[in-house]
């Protein structure tokens, strides 16, 4: 009987963890990044970033996190996920910022906006988030229209024109005691 109890016990307490969370990830699951690889494998960066603008637009459009947006914005996730499949068409943006940074940081920002929205956020963080997204693949899709830039100097070289004496007063190996 005691073995009963604790087997009930221990189904109740699993259980009771699922809250919120699980029910809003079984209301619009994402969709399997493998299904938007045939699709997206022969466009561009461009193309991609395109789709993933239109994505969270339409997401953002709802104005509320309703299922038909929790599923755009899963999709424009999952188009993060194949962004550095392209082949980039430079290393450095004319801005100089690796392009592969960027677009890891676009990839990282999409993850938060699903985490967000996994956790039952509330709604104005997300399209917070959403926006400030949306932001920054727009501005990508500006930096890629101008040509790539040159990569920053090497620190060897930035180093080689500074006196050695000058960066002892500058730079300390640790605590003083």
């Amino acid at each position: 009987m005691r073995v009963l109890w604790s087997a009930l016990v221990v189904v109740l307490v699993t259980s009771c963890g699922q809250g919120g969370e699980f029910e809003r990830s079984v209301v619009a699951p994402p969709p399997p990044a493998v299904m938007l690889t045939s699709a997206l494998e022969s466009l561009s960066l461009d193309q991609k970033l395109e789709l993933l603008e239109e994505e969270l637009e339409v997401g953002a459009s709802y104005g509320t996190m309703s299922d038909e947006a929790i599923g755009h914005l899963f999709r424009a996730e999952a188009i993060t996920d194949r962004l550095l499949e392209s082949r980039l068409p430079y290393k450095w943006l004319a801005e100089g910022y690796d392009l592969e940074a960027r677009v890891r940081q676009i990839q990282s920002k999409a993850d938060l906006m699903v985490a967000l929205i996994r956790r039952g956020a509330d709604e104005s963080d997300i399209l917070a988030e959403v926006s400030d997204l949306r932001r920054q693949v727009a501005a990508l899709r500006a930096a890629l229209r101008e040509p790539g830039g040159d990569p920053p100097l090497p620190l060897e070289v930035l180093l080689r024109s500074v006196p050695a004496d000058s960066l002892r007063g500058m730079v300390s190996e640790g605590t003083e005691e």
